[in-house]
């Protein structure tokens, strides 16, 4: 399937520069989101039942009760590939980014309500600085950015992903603690995407981001592909499967290796296009 150009809306791209996030609702299907479910908790029960890993040439960021979650997913269930690969999702990739991308990083993630005392506390960061921002026809574009889909429905309890608005074009200079703190300090200034379950955020990877406070007693599933250049190398530890790339065809196999590099295809459009 060709990929979409543009794929958001004027005004969704509008709020995508303004506030540096922006939510689609139900980009995934009903149907896809009950099997992604289904998959990841028959993964954490058979790795609590085992300590097996879900499969090769993946890792588990945390085991914990509140926090189950895997990393590097594409070879480990069809699920996961067609998610990571959906023709929408990565056309919004590209055109967020500004050009051609590779999968950076994929990772699920169950959790858990949290009653600790750190499980009432944010945790504000971002992978990179603003500084590595290019604009095009006046619009904003980062070379890293997440597709972060929740798989369960999200209402004002429920621990949706909190962010700090307009955060992504502040640059290296401002003391990060700065930010977090002015921004704990006015509640107003973080936001909480609440949506239903197949809805997908996308934000630039230098907004200030953190996992949501869930005060229901609701589990919150969601699965994350991060997306850069083709000439980025993947993240530490999300290196394709070797085996696995060699039975893709060449697009799939490209978006997950990166292997286009220097070669890459630009794209830009203005708050005047409309949605092909």
């Amino acid at each position: 399937m060709a990929l979409p150009f543009p794929a958001l809306t004027a005004a969704q791209r509008l709020l995508l520069d303004v506030n540096g996030y922006v939510v689609i609702e139900q980009l995934i299907p009903l149907a896809q989101v009950e099997l992604l479910r289904e998959t990841m908790y028959r993964f954490e029960a058979h790795y609590r039942e085992t300590g097996e890993l879900p499969g090769p040439d993946c890792h588990l960021s945390s085991t914990s009760e509140t926090c189950f979650r895997i990393d590097n997913l594409p070879h480990l269930a069809p699920c996961f590939f067609e998610y990571l690969t959906n023709p929408r999702l990565v056309g919004l990739a590209e055109e967020i980014v500004g050009g051609k991308v590779r999968l950076e990083q994929s990772d699920a993630h169950i959790l858990r309500p949290d009653t600790s005392e750190r499980g009432g506390e944010y945790g504000f960061h971002r992978g990179l600085h603003g500084g590595y921002f290019h604009t095009s026809n006046g619009l904003y574009h980062f070379p890293f950015i997440k597709a972060l889909t929740n798989l369960t429905d999200l209402g004002p309890e429920d621990g949706g992903t909190a962010v700090i608005a307009g955060t992504h074009k502040l640059s290296e200079d401002v003391d990060a603690q700065a930010i977090i703190d002015a921004a704990t300090a006015d509640e107003r200034l973080i936001h909480h995407v609440e949506a239903p379950a197949g809805s997908t955020l996308l934000f630039f990877e230098s907004l200030y981001h953190s996992s949501g406070i869930i005060r229901s007693a609701r589990d919150r599933l969601l699965i994350l592909g991060g997306y850069t250049p083709t000439m980025f190398q993947s993240w530490a530890g999300y290196e394709p499967s070797a085996p696995f790339l060699a039975t893709l065809r060449s697009t799939d196999r490209e978006l997950l290796s990166g292997e286009a590099r220097y070669r890459w295809d630009p794209r830009s459009r203005d708050l005047r296009s409309v949605e092909e």
